[in-house]
């Protein structure tokens, strides 16, 4: 049997120096929709294009060196390898590439000096960098997850729910790193189900229901008595 799309019917573009926000309940598509433009989930119809290429039969890897990062929803499922330690995790998606490594052996020098850099520039509190990354708090391994996905400069980040469970010192921390991501110029799709986050970081809103788009909104024009309708899959008159 086959089952329905868990998307219909999208469409949407995420502009240079941009955050458009996604709302809509859990459950609506929001996570199909992240992993299909990180390259984790098949398309069966449409296109995925990052600064104009066509990257829709791109491997996730070749996404991420074309300048696309990823902020998973999962963070401990997705986003680390929780028996690695922090410089391992800080180096996961690049241990292959110069510096890191040669081609066949890995330059612990250049993994050490990148990772303390990474620690104190994205104030990841660990008390050391061989740490085992599971030790850390929910808050500090979001702030890895960010250090190592933001640290390559992206052009285009998807960040999903990226304040979930996390303290809100580590909140306003990560607020403040999507705006200043946003300043560098960096077009970000924000996921998330929390409408005051939404509202606070977004430029535009689109309303996700049902792997619907309800609507697009400016962020400035647009009420939560709006959006809570859209949400409950109601076209506003």
């Amino acid at each position: 049997m086959t089952g329905l799309p868990a998307l219909r019917n999208v469409s949407l573009d995420v502009h240079a120096g941009e955050i458009l926000g996604i709302a809509g309940v859990s459950g609506n598509g929001q996570v199909e929709l992240a992993e299909v433009i990180a390259g984790l989930r098949p398309v069966t119809g449409g296109r995925v294009a990052l600064v104009g290429t066509d990257v829709t039969d791109w491997a996730p890897g070749k996404r991420t060196a074309a300048g696309l990062s990823y902020i998973p929803e999962e963070r401990m499922h997705d986003g680390i390898v929780q028996e690695f330690s922090v410089a391992e995790n800080l180096i996961l998606e690049d241990h292959t590439r110069p510096p890191y490594s040669n081609g066949f052996f890995l330059n612990y020098g250049a993994i050490d000096a990148r990772s303390k850099e990474l620690v104190r520039e994205f104030d990841v509190r660990t008390p050391s960098i061989d740490t085992p990354t599971r030790s850390l708090s929910g808050g500090n391994i979001q702030k890895l997850i960010m250090a190592r996905e933001l640290a390559r400069n992206p052009q285009v980040l998807v960040a999903a729910q990226p304040t979930r469970g996390v303290d809100i010192g580590a909140t306003e921390y990560i607020h403040q790193r999507l705006l200043e991501q946003r300043i560098t110029g960096t077009a970000t799709l924000l996921i998330s189900e929390d409408l005051d986050e939404i509202f606070a970081l977004s430029d535009r809103i689109a309303v996700v229901y049902e792997g619907n788009i309800m609507d697009i909104v400016d962020r400035e024009q647009a009420t939560a008595e709006q959006l809570g309708l859209l949400m409950a899959g109601v076209h506003n008159k």
